[in-house]
């Protein structure tokens, strides 16, 4: 997600400030999404692999109804997709020979 503010302190266009509530934003307040609207989930990625989500929580404003900004809290690492049926029997057989 973008990080960079105009000279006015505001979103580039088509951008929003996003504040997130944990996770690996958590500390940087200077954030934007894609918007408005802003987008239900953010995934981002971890800096020791895998992804991070965040979900929208609500949308508010600093002061100006024209300037949003999107509150995201944490939805946890995104676990590894489980193995099909056939994939775990592909490992069972490779694993027996």
């Amino acid at each position: 997600m973008e990080d960079v503010f105009d000279v006015t302190e505001r979103p580039p266009r088509g951008w929003m400030h996003a504040l997130f509530g944990a996770g690996p934003y958590s500390e940087n307040v200077g954030r934007c999404v894609p918007g408005p609207p802003a987008p239900e989930t953010i995934t981002v990625p971890l800096s020791e692999g895998g992804e991070y989500v965040y979900r929208l929580v609500t949308v508010g404003s600093w002061s100006a109804p024209d300037d949003p900004i999107a509150v995201y809290d944490e939805t946890g690492p995104v676990p590894d997709p489980a193995l099909s049926e056939l994939e775990k029997s592909w490992l069972n057989r490779r694993a027996g020979q």
